[in-house]
């Protein structure tokens, strides 16, 4: 299994696409990272998100899964910003220059 990973990393690095890893799976959708010093809930993430010009942006409470692979999606995932942690790692989504990013909070 680990061969298979590396080799869809080879792959994906050939073809100029940056892998975003989620509890075990890979996806080729575009990542952005976000440096989050002293940001406390998702809601001041959104906003700083906002603020670099992303738009659409829905932050989730729990990292994707095999079975709920877009938390982001569930109105229940997304219903606390404002008291909900920033979490190291997968935050959610947004869209940027028309495209959906996925957002990586970094401590």
């Amino acid at each position: 299994m680990k061969n298979i990973s590396k080799m869809v990393a080879i792959a994906l690095l050939a073809t100029g696409l940056q892998a975003a890893k989620a509890d075990g799976f890979v996806t080729t959708a575009p990542t952005a990272h976000i440096a989050v010093s002293g940001v406390q809930s998702q809601a001041q993430l959104a906003q700083i998100l906002r603020d670099q010009g992303y738009s659409d942006v829905l932050l989730a409470d729990t990292d994707p899964t095999f079975t709920a692979p877009h938390p982001e999606l569930n109105p229940e995932r997304v219903a606390h910003p404002g008291t909900t942690p920033v979490r190291e790692g997968w935050n959610g989504v947004a869209v940027k220059d028309g495209k959906t990013v996925e957002i990586y909070a970094q401590f």
